[in-house]
Protein backbone atom coordinates (compact mmCIF):
# COMPACT_ATOMS: atom_id res chain seq x y z
CA UNK A 1 0.00 0.00 0.00
CA UNK A 2 1.23 3.77 -0.59
CA UNK A 3 -0.76 7.06 1.08
CA UNK A 4 -2.80 6.45 -2.32
CA UNK A 5 -4.05 3.85 -0.20
CA UNK A 6 -5.43 6.02 2.43
CA UNK A 7 -8.43 7.88 3.30
CA UNK A 8 -8.62 11.13 5.01
CA UNK A 9 -11.59 11.50 6.72
CA UNK A 10 -14.35 13.14 9.58
CA UNK A 11 -12.15 16.63 10.26
CA UNK A 12 -12.98 17.81 13.77
CA UNK A 13 -12.39 21.63 14.41
CA UNK A 14 -12.10 23.53 17.50
CA UNK A 15 -11.45 26.82 16.63
CA UNK A 16 -11.90 30.49 18.00
CA UNK A 17 -14.72 30.59 14.49
CA UNK A 18 -16.51 27.70 15.94
CA UNK A 19 -16.65 23.86 16.62
CA UNK A 20 -16.70 22.74 12.54
CA UNK A 21 -15.05 23.51 9.13
CA UNK A 22 -18.03 24.87 7.99
CA UNK A 23 -17.72 27.15 10.70
CA UNK A 24 -14.65 28.54 9.83
CA UNK A 25 -14.91 28.44 6.55
CA UNK A 26 -18.36 31.02 7.04
CA UNK A 27 -16.51 32.91 9.20
CA UNK A 28 -13.51 33.77 7.01
CA UNK A 29 -15.79 34.63 3.81
CA UNK A 30 -17.78 36.58 6.58
CA UNK A 31 -15.34 39.04 7.92
CA UNK A 32 -16.16 37.82 11.49
CA UNK A 33 -14.40 39.05 13.93
CA UNK A 34 -13.63 35.57 16.40
CA UNK A 35 -10.69 37.43 19.31
CA UNK A 36 -12.04 37.69 22.84
CA UNK A 37 -10.38 39.77 25.60
CA UNK A 38 -7.41 37.89 27.09
CA UNK A 39 -7.62 36.21 30.72
CA UNK A 40 -4.26 34.99 30.91
CA UNK A 41 -2.78 34.93 34.49
CA UNK A 42 -0.21 36.54 34.69
CA UNK A 43 -1.33 39.62 32.69
CA UNK A 44 -2.70 40.44 29.00
CA UNK A 45 -0.69 39.48 26.05
CA UNK A 46 1.95 42.24 25.03
CA UNK A 47 0.52 44.64 22.88
CA UNK A 48 -3.15 43.18 22.94
CA UNK A 49 -5.63 43.26 25.14
CA UNK A 50 -7.54 40.82 22.49
CA UNK A 51 -6.59 37.41 21.09
CA UNK A 52 -8.52 34.46 19.40
CA UNK A 53 -9.44 32.19 22.32
CA UNK A 54 -11.94 29.31 22.55
CA UNK A 55 -14.06 28.12 25.78
CA UNK A 56 -11.88 25.63 28.10
CA UNK A 57 -14.23 22.86 27.52
CA UNK A 58 -15.97 21.17 30.60
CA UNK A 59 -16.23 17.41 31.99
CA UNK A 60 -19.70 17.24 30.38
CA UNK A 61 -18.54 18.08 26.98
CA UNK A 62 -15.09 15.81 27.22
CA UNK A 63 -17.38 13.32 28.47
CA UNK A 64 -15.27 12.67 31.42
CA UNK A 65 -14.82 12.87 34.89
CA UNK A 66 -14.37 15.97 36.82
CA UNK A 67 -10.97 14.65 38.29
CA UNK A 68 -9.41 14.19 34.97
CA UNK A 69 -9.20 18.49 34.18
CA UNK A 70 -7.43 18.97 37.73
CA UNK A 71 -3.99 16.92 35.88
CA UNK A 72 -4.28 18.77 32.63
CA UNK A 73 -3.67 21.70 30.88
CA UNK A 74 -5.88 23.72 28.45
CA UNK A 75 -4.29 22.14 25.49
CA UNK A 76 -4.82 18.41 26.62
CA UNK A 77 -8.68 19.59 27.01
CA UNK A 78 -8.72 20.90 23.68
CA UNK A 79 -7.09 18.12 21.94
CA UNK A 80 -9.67 15.86 24.22
CA UNK A 81 -12.47 18.47 22.47
CA UNK A 82 -10.74 17.73 18.89
CA UNK A 83 -10.29 14.11 19.10
CA UNK A 84 -14.26 13.81 20.25
CA UNK A 85 -14.97 15.90 17.38
CA UNK A 86 -13.69 13.65 14.93
CA UNK A 87 -14.68 10.39 16.39
CA UNK A 88 -18.68 11.46 17.07
CA UNK A 89 -19.63 10.36 13.99
CA UNK A 90 -22.61 8.13 13.00
CA UNK A 91 -22.94 5.27 14.47
CA UNK A 92 -23.14 3.12 11.18
CA UNK A 93 -18.60 3.28 11.41
CA UNK A 94 -18.42 1.05 14.23
CA UNK A 95 -16.91 0.38 17.41
CA UNK A 96 -14.12 3.30 17.88
CA UNK A 97 -10.99 1.59 19.56
CA UNK A 98 -9.05 -1.25 19.67
CA UNK A 99 -5.44 -2.56 18.88
CA UNK A 100 -6.52 -1.38 15.26
CA UNK A 101 -6.58 2.53 16.03
CA UNK A 102 -3.52 4.11 16.59
CA UNK A 103 -2.58 7.60 17.94
CA UNK A 104 -0.58 10.81 16.04
CA UNK A 105 -0.32 13.70 17.62
CA UNK A 106 1.42 17.24 16.99
CA UNK A 107 1.62 19.16 20.54
CA UNK A 108 2.70 22.36 21.22
CA UNK A 109 5.46 24.06 23.31
CA UNK A 110 5.31 24.35 27.46
CA UNK A 111 4.13 27.26 28.19
CA UNK A 112 4.12 27.36 32.06
CA UNK A 113 7.02 28.60 33.96
CA UNK A 114 8.71 25.95 35.91
CA UNK A 115 9.67 28.34 38.65
CA UNK A 116 7.17 31.52 39.96
CA UNK A 117 7.64 34.46 38.38
CA UNK A 118 7.98 35.76 42.74
CA UNK A 119 10.95 33.18 42.89
CA UNK A 120 13.02 34.97 40.23
CA UNK A 121 14.95 37.47 42.72
CA UNK A 122 15.44 34.96 45.22
CA UNK A 123 16.95 32.92 42.87
CA UNK A 124 19.17 35.09 41.85
CA UNK A 125 20.61 35.88 45.24
CA UNK A 126 20.99 32.49 45.60
CA UNK A 127 22.71 31.90 42.59
CA UNK A 128 26.30 31.43 44.35
CA UNK A 129 24.89 28.30 46.64
CA UNK A 130 24.03 25.38 44.63
CA UNK A 131 22.44 24.13 47.76
CA UNK A 132 20.18 27.41 48.26
CA UNK A 133 19.50 26.78 44.76
CA UNK A 134 18.07 22.92 45.32
CA UNK A 135 16.12 24.37 48.35
CA UNK A 136 14.53 26.99 46.47
CA UNK A 137 13.48 25.08 43.83
CA UNK A 138 12.14 22.80 46.44
CA UNK A 139 9.77 25.14 48.14
CA UNK A 140 8.65 27.32 45.14
CA UNK A 141 7.92 24.63 42.07
CA UNK A 142 3.86 24.42 42.38
CA UNK A 143 3.06 20.82 43.18
CA UNK A 144 2.07 18.15 40.68
CA UNK A 145 4.06 20.87 37.95
CA UNK A 146 5.24 17.45 36.35
CA UNK A 147 1.74 16.22 35.83
CA UNK A 148 0.82 19.73 34.44
CA UNK A 149 3.34 19.95 31.97
CA UNK A 150 4.13 17.04 30.15
CA UNK A 151 2.20 17.03 26.59
CA UNK A 152 1.96 13.28 27.03
CA UNK A 153 -0.86 14.00 29.15
CA UNK A 154 -3.25 14.87 25.95
CA UNK A 155 -2.04 11.71 24.59
CA UNK A 156 -3.01 9.47 27.47
CA UNK A 157 -6.13 11.47 28.38
CA UNK A 158 -7.50 10.70 24.31
CA UNK A 159 -5.87 7.23 24.31
CA UNK A 160 -7.80 6.20 27.72
CA UNK A 161 -11.02 8.16 27.06
CA UNK A 162 -11.16 6.20 23.35
CA UNK A 163 -9.31 2.78 23.59
CA UNK A 164 -6.88 3.52 21.42
CA UNK A 165 -4.27 0.84 21.77
CA UNK A 166 -2.61 0.71 18.48
CA UNK A 167 0.83 2.20 17.42
CA UNK A 168 1.33 5.44 18.16
CA UNK A 169 3.76 8.99 18.34
CA UNK A 170 3.82 12.31 19.50
CA UNK A 171 5.76 15.38 17.92
CA UNK A 172 6.54 18.56 19.36
CA UNK A 173 6.94 21.77 19.63
CA UNK A 174 6.47 23.64 16.59
CA UNK A 175 4.47 24.13 13.58
CA UNK A 176 5.61 21.22 11.52
CA UNK A 177 4.65 18.87 14.36
CA UNK A 178 1.27 18.60 12.89
CA UNK A 179 1.84 17.54 8.93
CA UNK A 180 4.44 15.23 10.64
CA UNK A 181 1.39 13.74 12.93
CA UNK A 182 -0.35 13.08 9.78
CA UNK A 183 2.14 12.15 7.35
CA UNK A 184 3.54 9.56 10.24
CA UNK A 185 0.08 8.30 10.73
CA UNK A 186 -1.88 7.82 7.19
CA UNK A 187 2.12 5.70 6.97
CA UNK A 188 0.96 3.70 9.36
CA UNK A 189 -2.21 2.51 7.86
CA UNK A 190 -0.25 2.66 4.39
CA UNK A 191 2.15 -0.04 6.02
CA UNK A 192 -0.56 -1.58 7.41
CA UNK A 193 0.58 -0.79 11.09
CA UNK A 194 -2.95 0.87 11.90
CA UNK A 195 -6.40 0.18 10.72
CA UNK A 196 -7.57 3.42 11.24
CA UNK A 197 -5.28 6.53 12.68
CA UNK A 198 -6.43 9.54 14.63
CA UNK A 199 -4.11 12.29 13.52
CA UNK A 200 -4.65 15.64 15.23
CA UNK A 201 -2.80 18.86 16.64
CA UNK A 202 -3.37 21.78 19.49
CA UNK A 203 -2.11 24.99 20.03
CA UNK A 204 -0.51 25.97 23.17
CA UNK A 205 -2.32 28.24 25.53
CA UNK A 206 -2.48 31.95 25.17
CA UNK A 207 0.19 33.14 27.72
CA UNK A 208 2.85 35.62 28.44
CA UNK A 209 4.79 33.17 28.75
CA UNK A 210 4.08 32.20 25.06
CA UNK A 211 4.88 35.21 23.97
CA UNK A 212 8.59 35.49 25.67
CA UNK A 213 9.39 32.14 23.44
CA UNK A 214 7.74 33.67 20.33
CA UNK A 215 9.69 36.98 20.40
CA UNK A 216 13.42 34.87 21.17
CA UNK A 217 12.22 33.11 17.61
CA UNK A 218 11.45 35.85 15.76
CA UNK A 219 7.57 36.80 16.58
CA UNK A 220 6.50 39.33 13.81
CA UNK A 221 3.34 40.57 15.76
CA UNK A 222 0.67 38.44 14.56
CA UNK A 223 -2.00 37.69 16.95
CA UNK A 224 -2.22 34.17 18.95
CA UNK A 225 -5.32 31.56 19.01
CA UNK A 226 -6.11 28.65 20.27
CA UNK A 227 -7.22 25.49 18.62
CA UNK A 228 -6.89 21.79 17.86
CA UNK A 229 -7.60 20.17 14.38
CA UNK A 230 -8.49 15.92 14.13
CA UNK A 231 -8.72 13.97 11.56
CA UNK A 232 -9.10 10.10 10.71
CA UNK A 233 -6.58 8.17 8.03
CA UNK A 234 -7.84 5.45 7.13
CA UNK A 235 -7.50 2.49 3.99
CA UNK A 236 -9.71 3.00 1.04
CA UNK A 237 -11.49 0.61 -0.38
CA UNK A 238 -10.20 -0.75 -2.82
CA UNK A 239 -7.15 0.39 -2.77
CA UNK A 240 -5.21 3.60 -4.65
CA UNK A 241 -8.24 2.98 -7.65
CA UNK A 242 -11.65 2.92 -4.84
CA UNK A 243 -13.27 6.18 -4.45
CA UNK A 244 -12.00 8.92 -1.66
CA UNK A 245 -15.71 10.02 -1.51
CA UNK A 246 -17.90 9.58 1.89
CA UNK A 247 -16.41 7.07 4.11
CA UNK A 248 -19.42 4.07 4.05
CA UNK A 249 -22.09 5.06 6.21
CA UNK A 250 -20.19 8.30 7.94
CA UNK A 251 -21.55 10.77 5.51
CA UNK A 252 -17.77 12.32 5.98
CA UNK A 253 -16.16 13.81 2.78
CA UNK A 254 -13.11 11.97 2.17
CA UNK A 255 -9.42 12.95 0.28
CA UNK A 256 -6.35 11.27 -0.04
CA UNK A 257 -2.99 12.23 0.81
CA UNK A 258 -1.56 12.21 -2.26
CA UNK A 259 1.95 13.15 -1.69
CA UNK A 260 4.34 14.74 0.95
CA UNK A 261 7.64 15.87 1.45
CA UNK A 262 10.51 16.57 4.38
CA UNK A 263 13.42 18.60 4.79
CA UNK A 264 15.42 20.93 7.23
CA UNK A 265 16.91 24.30 6.52
CA UNK A 266 18.91 25.87 9.86
CA UNK A 267 19.39 29.38 8.06
CA UNK A 268 16.41 31.69 6.13
CA UNK A 269 18.19 31.03 3.08
CA UNK A 270 18.12 27.17 3.77
CA UNK A 271 14.90 27.04 4.87
CA UNK A 272 13.58 28.56 1.26
CA UNK A 273 15.99 25.74 -0.28
CA UNK A 274 14.06 23.10 2.43
CA UNK A 275 10.65 24.21 1.70
CA UNK A 276 11.59 23.92 -2.43
CA UNK A 277 12.81 20.53 -1.41
CA UNK A 278 9.83 18.94 0.16
CA UNK A 279 7.39 20.52 -1.76
CA UNK A 280 8.63 18.83 -5.16
CA UNK A 281 8.57 15.97 -3.59
CA UNK A 282 5.00 15.91 -2.33
CA UNK A 283 4.23 16.47 -5.80
CA UNK A 284 6.68 14.07 -7.54
CA UNK A 285 5.07 11.44 -4.71
CA UNK A 286 1.42 12.87 -5.68
CA UNK A 287 2.32 12.28 -9.52
CA UNK A 288 1.58 15.69 -10.01
CA UNK A 289 3.38 19.28 -11.16
CA UNK A 290 2.81 22.30 -9.79
CA UNK A 291 0.30 22.69 -12.66
CA UNK A 292 -1.92 20.16 -10.90
CA UNK A 293 -2.55 22.19 -7.77
CA UNK A 294 -5.80 24.35 -7.26
CA UNK A 295 -4.87 25.64 -3.70
CA UNK A 296 -1.76 26.48 -1.43
CA UNK A 297 -2.02 27.02 2.22
CA UNK A 298 1.01 27.97 3.48
CA UNK A 299 1.99 28.18 7.15
CA UNK A 300 0.56 30.62 9.88
CA UNK A 301 3.46 33.40 8.99
CA UNK A 302 4.62 34.31 12.71
CA UNK A 303 8.16 35.61 11.47
CA UNK A 304 9.70 37.67 9.01
CA UNK A 305 12.09 35.18 7.99
CA UNK A 306 9.71 31.83 8.07
CA UNK A 307 6.95 34.62 5.63
CA UNK A 308 10.17 35.11 3.54
CA UNK A 309 11.10 31.48 2.96
CA UNK A 310 7.80 30.57 1.90
CA UNK A 311 7.34 33.19 -0.41
CA UNK A 312 10.58 32.55 -1.87
CA UNK A 313 10.44 29.06 -2.15
CA UNK A 314 6.44 29.03 -3.36
CA UNK A 315 7.27 31.64 -6.42
CA UNK A 316 10.15 29.31 -7.50
CA UNK A 317 8.22 26.22 -7.19
CA UNK A 318 5.21 28.42 -9.30
CA UNK A 319 7.37 30.39 -11.76
CA UNK A 320 6.45 27.80 -14.55
CA UNK A 321 3.15 27.65 -14.22
CA UNK A 322 0.29 28.98 -16.30
CA UNK A 323 -2.24 29.81 -13.73
CA UNK A 324 -0.48 30.62 -10.04
CA UNK A 325 -2.80 28.96 -7.46
CA UNK A 326 -3.82 31.60 -4.96
CA UNK A 327 -2.22 30.83 -1.37
CA UNK A 328 -4.74 31.70 1.52
CA UNK A 329 -4.17 31.33 5.46
CA UNK A 330 -6.87 30.94 8.18
CA UNK A 331 -5.07 32.96 10.27
CA UNK A 332 -7.47 36.24 10.28
CA UNK A 333 -10.18 34.26 12.14
CA UNK A 334 -7.96 31.51 14.50
CA UNK A 335 -5.04 33.76 14.89
CA UNK A 336 -1.58 31.86 14.96
CA UNK A 337 -2.29 28.16 16.32
CA UNK A 338 1.44 26.45 16.39
CA UNK A 339 1.53 23.22 15.38
CA UNK A 340 -2.50 22.72 15.02
CA UNK A 341 -2.58 25.50 12.44
CA UNK A 342 -0.86 23.56 9.49
CA UNK A 343 -3.40 21.10 9.81
CA UNK A 344 -6.06 23.21 10.77
CA UNK A 345 -5.19 24.49 7.10
CA UNK A 346 -5.71 20.43 5.90
CA UNK A 347 -8.89 20.13 7.36
CA UNK A 348 -9.98 23.73 6.05
CA UNK A 349 -8.57 21.95 2.69
CA UNK A 350 -10.44 18.74 2.95
CA UNK A 351 -14.09 20.82 2.74
CA UNK A 352 -12.54 22.77 0.01
CA UNK A 353 -11.99 19.63 -1.76
CA UNK A 354 -15.22 18.23 -0.71
CA UNK A 355 -17.22 21.02 -2.59
CA UNK A 356 -14.68 21.87 -5.19
CA UNK A 357 -14.17 25.43 -3.71
CA UNK A 358 -11.61 26.99 -2.81
CA UNK A 359 -10.88 30.39 -0.15
CA UNK A 360 -8.81 33.60 -2.12
CA UNK A 361 -8.37 36.73 0.10
CA UNK A 362 -8.94 39.63 -1.57
CA UNK A 363 -7.63 42.79 0.11
CA UNK A 364 -8.72 42.82 3.48
CA UNK A 365 -11.73 40.21 2.34
CA UNK A 366 -12.28 36.60 1.17
CA UNK A 367 -14.43 35.45 -1.51
CA UNK A 368 -15.01 32.26 -2.46
CA UNK A 369 -14.88 30.49 -5.85
CA UNK A 370 -14.17 26.80 -7.95
CA UNK A 371 -11.32 25.33 -6.96
CA UNK A 372 -9.28 25.05 -10.77
CA UNK A 373 -8.01 21.41 -9.74
CA UNK A 374 -9.25 18.76 -7.34
CA UNK A 375 -5.47 19.43 -5.20
CA UNK A 376 -4.50 21.11 -2.38
CA UNK A 377 -0.42 21.86 -0.79
CA UNK A 378 -0.78 22.42 2.55
CA UNK A 379 3.18 24.06 4.28
CA UNK A 380 4.44 23.53 7.67
CA UNK A 381 7.53 26.02 8.63
CA UNK A 382 8.92 24.96 11.64
CA UNK A 383 10.59 27.93 14.04
CA UNK A 384 13.81 25.52 14.02
CA UNK A 385 13.93 24.96 10.19
CA UNK A 386 11.90 21.80 10.25
CA UNK A 387 9.40 21.91 7.15
CA UNK A 388 6.84 19.69 5.87
CA UNK A 389 4.70 19.69 2.56
CA UNK A 390 1.63 17.46 1.89
CA UNK A 391 -1.05 17.21 -1.17
CA UNK A 392 -4.29 16.36 -0.37
CA UNK A 393 -6.13 15.40 -3.57
CA UNK A 394 -9.95 15.05 -4.05
CA UNK A 395 -12.31 12.43 -5.41
CA UNK A 396 -11.75 13.87 -9.00
CA UNK A 397 -8.51 13.43 -11.16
Amino acid sequence: MTTHDVRLTAPGLLTAAGTDPGDLWEALVAGKDTRRPTEALAGPWPEFDTAHLVDDPDAATLGVHRRVLRTSEKQARMALHGARLALAGPAERGPVGGPGWGLYLGLPTVDEELLRFGALDRLHKAAGSPAEVAALYGREVPPFSGLSHLNSTAAAHISAVFGLTGAMAAYSPFSDAGLTALIDGALSVAEGENEVALVGAVSPKVHPLLFAQYEELGWNGAVPGEGAAFLLAERAPGGADGPVGPVAGSGAPGARLAGYGRAFGAGPQDRAEALVEAVHAALETAGTDAGGIGWVLPDAAWTADGARAQDTALDRVFAGAADRPARFTSAPATGVLGPAHPLAHAVLALHGLAAGRRLVADGDAVREEALPAPRALVLACGARGQVCAVVLEGAEK
